[in-house]
């Protein structure tokens, strides 16, 4: 791939882990994909250069691979073009590496090592990047992450360009004022002391009550007093703001299908799939509340549709009344509950009749669990919930809320 044949190419860093940078690219992509922009997503490319949580991935060839988490979610959520997971995420970054990098490096040349994982990356963007009419370049961890190697964000960025990559780079930090200026100036800073030119700064995960005020004082900050007091240490301009984005509440829900790889990670847990085939056309509905029901009549105005319900197996009055009231939501909302949790399941007693009515029940996920409802309401309250490959809601969501909130440079 010649010099001057490399396509417009997004690299997105942040100021620290789980500042928003997969959401951001999911955003991007989404805004790519809007009308006001017009790509298809077989134009657009998208590479995680440093990864480092993984899942276990199969390659359309068969081969197991490791794959970087976030490239997993993001490209199965966007259906962007996908040249093999192996090359999505061609450096991991997982326990022990850093320790015999540096023992490696002691004994020999650390230039040599560095070289051969950036000569791994050039190869992945290359093939990642061919016949694309953009890429995507998601960074990991805060800019410091992979300096031992000298693989850091900045050094990926400062690669691309001296292949004559037309790099924008977009510094994603939390949405904030006087913490937001703290947390961006050492990277801003030490980035420019690498010589990595910074094109713009997106302000993640804003309160939407706060928008204005942290718009007029970021802006008047950046435009006004930063230069004066640290121009003289700087290479490049501060950039400009692209967007401030509103938080989106929504990422933080779980869904049933969560709830319950969540459980039956543990082999404490006894996992049970009641409703097999609702299960895998409804459990990727965001779950908006967990509510748990032990009456049979009274609890009904409690409860409503996006709801999950919690009730004890052996209840089948209250069973009963709880799928005859997730029909009721449907018919007069249009949508029900967003899934059925049944409690102490070791101690059996769900009656056939119940059984028969959660399998003919619409759009009702059901799993049943030997955790007691207090247990299970407290395990679900201590979930981690982060992007998954399935969260086409939340998806959804992101490419709205960044189509109106982000701006691009002119001519992309």
């Amino acid at each position: 791939m010649s010099d001057t044949s490399y396509p417009r190419t997004i690299f997105i860093l942040g100021t620290a882990k789980d500042v928003g940078k997969t959401v951001t690219s999911i955003g991007v992509i989404g805004k790519l994909l809007s009308a006001e922009h017009g790509y298809a997503p077989e134009e657009i490319g998208y590479i995680k250069p440093v990864g480092q949580q993984t899942l276990s991935v199969v390659e359309e060839d068969g081969t197991p691979v490791e794959a970087d988490k976030d490239a997993v979610v993001v490209t199965s959520l966007m259906g962007v073009g996908n040249v093999g997971f192996r090359y999505l995420s061609p450096v991991i970054w997982q326990g022990g590496l850093t320790s015999s990098f540096i023992q490696d490096s002691i004994a020999g040349d650390p230039v040599e090592g560095r070289d051969a994982f950036m000569a791994r990356i050039r190869e992945s963007y290359e093939l990642v990047a061919r016949d694309r009419r953009i890429v995507i370049v998601e960074g990991t961890g805060q800019p410091g992450v992979g300096s031992v190697a000298g693989v850091s964000n900045g050094d990926v960025i400062n690669m691309l360009r001296e292949m004559g990559v037309p790099v924008f780079v977009a510094l994603v930090t939390r949405g904030g004022i006087g913490a937001t200026i703290d947390e961006v100036f050492p990277y801003f800073m030490s980035l420019d002391h690498m010589g990595t030119r910074v094109d713009g700064l997106i302000v993640n995960g804003v309160f939407a009550n706060r928008v204005d005020r942290i718009r007029d004082a970021l802006q008047g900050y950046y435009d006004h007093i930063f230069t004066p007091l640290y121009g003289r240490y700087m290479r490049q301009p501060f950039p400009p703001i692209l967007g401030f984005v509103p938080s989106i509440p929504e990422l933080g829900l779980p869904t049933m299908r969560l709830i319950a790889q969540h459980f039956a990670s543990s082999s404490k847990n006894s996992l049970e799939i009641l409703t097999a085939e609702q299960f895998e056309e409804h459990a990727s509905r965001l779950v908006r509340n967990v509510k748990v029901v032990n009456l049979r009549y009274g609890y009904e105005r409690y409860v409503s549709a996006g709801d999950a319900v919690v009730v004890g197996i052996n209840a089948n009055d209250s069973l009963f009344s709880v799928v005859l009231h997730h029909q009721r939501l449907i018919s007069e909302h249009g949508s029900g509950l967003a899934g059925l949790i049944l409690s102490c399941k070791e101690v059996g007693g769900l009656s056939q009749q119940v059984r028969s009515e959660l399998a003919r029940a619409e759009g009702l996920p059901t799993i049943a669990l030997d955790n007691d409802t207090a247990d299970i309401i407290q395990r679900i309250d201590n979930m981690t919930v982060k992007m998954q490959p399935y969260d086409v809601y939340k998806r959804d969501l992101i490419a709205e809320t960044y189509r109106e909130n982000l701006t691009f440079w002119p001519d992309l």
